[in-house]
């Protein structure tokens, strides 16, 4: 628990150099002490439940896909924030046995009021939309229900507004939308329509807190909205209801504020070597934004504590400290003034 608090903690700040703003609402919609599965839209990788995690207080857990946890030290971290490797038929092994046991974790952490995050459009998707959901999530449902007559299950949708997926510095805004009681949709004896009614209702509720584009006439949409826009679902769903799609009036927001970050640049052009070297060997655009963000969490502060241990060489502890700070002060306001 005390490593999840520090990882947490570490990862907060990250986010907070990385995005220029980061809006939270509905806080108020999610209470304590209870069993709480929080659904939530998936557009951006691994933003999305490090973002999700650290916009309340709860210790939360979240499925992830079993292939993210091949790697050592990846399997490490993601142990360290709570993640549980959901296994897919793709992956080559066993899913549904390996997937029992994970559904049986689940369950044992309801019991003990623990909250989950679970992504039911089942794989990440920049598209500005909500795709549709996967059955697992009524899976955990009603096997918690099944057990546990006298209780409910707390189903929290969370809209995840990017106002753009890729670039750094830009803003998000999160969305707790009020608790669904899934008690409400139960019915022991019509399991399928408990099911059906389940994802009705939450594919319902993540569109309304969400940017939702259907896909017909998909690009003229996108391409009338800005970045402001994705920011505001409830306002800009209705936009999209009312708005003419035969011109082109989709521009990205202005930077014109470009010199902190160029002294920031400067000042850290051997990570940014690292990013020029990374960044063709990125197979999904979504995951354009995590790596960025990894790197911010790792290359960039070694490279200025290094930095910081050679002008302390040189002029002394007093003056690596003044260099170290200097060097978080101008990603902030590189970040921030963006």
């Amino acid at each position: 628990m005390f490593l999840y608090r520090i990882v947490k903690l570490y990862v907060k700040t990250g986010l907070f150099l990385f995005y220029k703003k980061i809006t939270i609402t509905g806080k108020e919609n999610i209470p304590k002490n209870k069993a709480i599965l929080f659904v939530a839209n998936h557009q951006n990788a691994m933003m999305d439940p490090l973002i999700v995690a650290t916009a309340t207080n709860k210790t939360m857990y979240f499925l992830a896909r079993a292939s993210a946890f091949k790697n050592k030290i990846a399997a490490k971290l993601l142990n360290a924030i709570h993640a549980i490797a959901i296994y897919r038929v793709r992956d080559g092994v066993d899913s549904k046995a390996l997937n029992e046991v994970v559904f049986d974790r689940c369950l044992d952490l309801f019991n003990q009021n623990k909250s989950i995050l679970i992504f039911p459009e089942g794989s990440h998707d920049i598209k500005r939309q909500v795709r549709s959901l996967r059955a697992g999530f009524t899976r955990m449902t009603i096997d918690y229900l099944l057990a546990n007559k006298d209780k409910d299950l707390l189903i929290i949708p969370v809209g995840l507004n990017y106002s753009n997926t890729i670039n750094y510095a830009k803003s998000v805004h999160v969305i707790f939308g009020k608790p669904i009681h899934a008690r409400q949709f139960f019915n022991k004896e019509k399991l399928n329509l408990s099911r059906a009614n389940l994802i009705n209702e939450v594919h319902y509720k993540l569109k309304k807190n969400t940017v939702h584009i259907d896909d017909d006439n998909y690009e003229s949409k996108y391409n009338s909205l800005n970045e402001k826009d994705f920011l505001e679902p409830k306002a800009t769903n209705i936009k999209l209801k009312t708005i003419n799609f035969k011109t082109k009036s989709y521009k990205l927001a202005n930077q014109k504020n470009f010199f902190f970050y160029y002294l920031m640049l400067v000042n850290s052009i051997f990570p940014f070597v690292i990013w020029k070297w990374l960044k063709p060997k990125i197979a999904s655009v979504e995951f354009i934004s995590t790596t960025k963000f990894s790197l911010g969490l790792t290359v960039f502060p070694i490279f200025y504590t290094l930095q910081s241990l050679l002008v302390f060489q040189f002029f002394g502890s007093t003056f690596a400290l003044i260099y170290l700070l200097l060097c978080f002060i101008l990603v902030f306001l590189s970040t921030k003034t963006r």
